[in-house]
């Protein structure tokens, strides 16, 4: 049978090839010669994530919809007929998603005309956007990692399938798949890479305090946890956690970037774009929250973020964000520090955490943790281990955090993929495993010889 393949083949049939979108050559154009020049391959990029855009970062309805595909919001409560303007999980979207697939290669192509091109490297603006060009390739292939590769399995890493490495700009190249490992060295090299160019120029966005945080989020991912810890403390202590009114405040900005948001797409708007924002704000409005989110809530309305998340009617309150905060990296400490075997050190960051969002909180203890709950849909962590009261509290106090900035999808995908299914209008769409790992661009399989679809979207007869 065909699992996928066919809504596939009917949306891209007239789409351009791997080779067209990573190795373009400028035909009967001036090839690019000063930093200058060069930084305009890379202008258009960071001007659409100044604006938000979707593939790369993401964006106020990219962000929306993984919450959609996630557990945060119940789908199967969904009201109609606005709630068709969203979707009801992901299976109705992963066509799309190899367009995902096809900008970040776009965006590594231009990344790799400035390395491989640019000359003048020992200018400000040289290294400025060499640097930015190392900063945006890192970031395509952590995307491209999480997105289109299995759940890193640190045993299995040198086996799994990763994602084609193009560094540099061959026409004629036509790569298959690294291993999962080797992705995520190249996502990594290239994000240390860029640290030592030290980008200075605020256009450039990526500065070191961004790249940090992206190299404690690849490695969280990838399962290094000694180097994640090493990251993410060097942000969160530069950017120490916010509380009250400041806390509150920097959640209230849709836009600015305020507080301890290191990186934030979307921080410039058009009237078009807040329209945008707006509908799919009310659209969403029409799937409540779930009651698995709210009883997370033990303490109520002493926790800062239940006002801030959660409305009457169930109704979220809190804006969409598609950002980089300090908080996550102290939840990256919190939970790399549990599996290197460190609890003291993860309750340490835990109750950090919590004592900065919840009023008169206890620290918790090694006895005082809740128990799990066996009715939650994760059942077990990030190195498929039964959860424990303490792993299973870093992963809830991450869920109520980051609400509504796109991570819980990606929390189910690290954590065993669970499957689930949600109904709508009396049909019932199921997430199965595989539809955790998007399809690779149906186009490249076909015309790349051996270049391996991900499991699930291949033709089986």
């Amino acid at each position: 049978m065909k699992r996928l393949i066919y809504i596939l083949a009917a949306a891209f049939a007239l789409s351009t090839s791997c080779k067209e979108y990573l190795d373009i050559k400028p035909y009967g154009q001036t090839i690019p010669k000063t930093a200058d020049e060069f930084s305009s391959l890379l202008n258009s990029t960071l001007n659409k994530i100044d604006y938000g855009e979707e593939y790369i970062i993401g964006n106020i309805t990219s962000t929306a919809y993984l919450e959609c595909y996630a557990d945060n919001l119940e789908a199967s409560l969904t009201t109609y007929p606005e709630g068709d303007y969203i979707p009801i999980c992901v299976s109705v979207h992963l066509s799309d998603k190899q367009m995902n697939y096809r900008w970040l290669y776009e965006c590594i192509r231009d990344c790799n005309i400035v390395i491989g091109n640019l000359e003048e490297r020992d200018t400000r603006l040289g290294m400025d956007v060499l640097g930015t060009a190392y900063a945006l390739r890192g970031v395509c292939y952590y995307e491209l990692m999480r997105q289109f590769c299995e759940a890193y399995d640190a045993d299995q890493a040198d086996k799994q399938l990763g994602v084609p490495l193009v560094t540099e700009f061959d026409m004629e190249a036509k790569p298959l798949r690294s291993t999962l490992s080797q992705t995520a060295d190249q996502a990594i090299n290239d994000l240390k890479e860029a640290l030592k160019y030290d980008i200075q120029g605020e256009i450039y966005r990526f500065n070191n305090d961004v790249v940090t945080g992206y190299l404690a989020r690849a490695c969280f991912w990838s399962e290094r946890y000694d180097e994640a810890v090493v990251y993410a403390d060097q942000v969160l202590t530069k950017y120490p956690l916010l509380n009250g009114e400041a806390y509150r405040n920097m959640l209230a900005s849709q836009v600015q970037r305020t507080g301890n948001m290191i990186f934030k797409s979307g921080i410039l708007t058009t009237t078009g774009d807040q329209t945008g924002n707006d509908a799919i704000k009310k659209y969403l409005e029409k799937r409540p929250i779930s009651k698995s989110f709210i009883d997370l809530f033990a303490e109520g309305k002493k926790d800062i973020r239940y006002d801030i998340s959660i409305g009457s009617k169930r109704v979220f309150k809190k804006n969409i964000f598609a950002c980089l905060r300090s908080a996550e990296m102290c939840l990256i400490l919190a939970e790399s520090y549990y599996h290197l075997g460190n609890e003291e050190k993860a309750l340490e960051y835990l109750n950090l955490l919590r004592r900065n969002r919840i009023e008169g909180v206890e620290d918790y203890t090694t006895t005082t943790l809740p128990a799990v709950n066996t009715a939650d849909r994760i059942q077990v962590d990030a190195r498929g281990n039964a959860l424990t009261p303490l792993i299973y509290a870093i992963l809830n106090e991450r869920r109520k955090e980051l609400f509504l900035e796109g991570d819980r999808w990606f929390e189910l995908k690290r954590n065993g993929c669970p499957e689930f299914w949600v109904s709508k209008k009396s049909f019932k769409y199921t997430t199965q495993k595989f539809m955790y790992t998007y399809p690779l661009y149906l186009k490249d399989t076909e015309l790349v010889e051996g270049l391996i679809q991900n499991p699930g979207y291949e033709n089986v007869e």
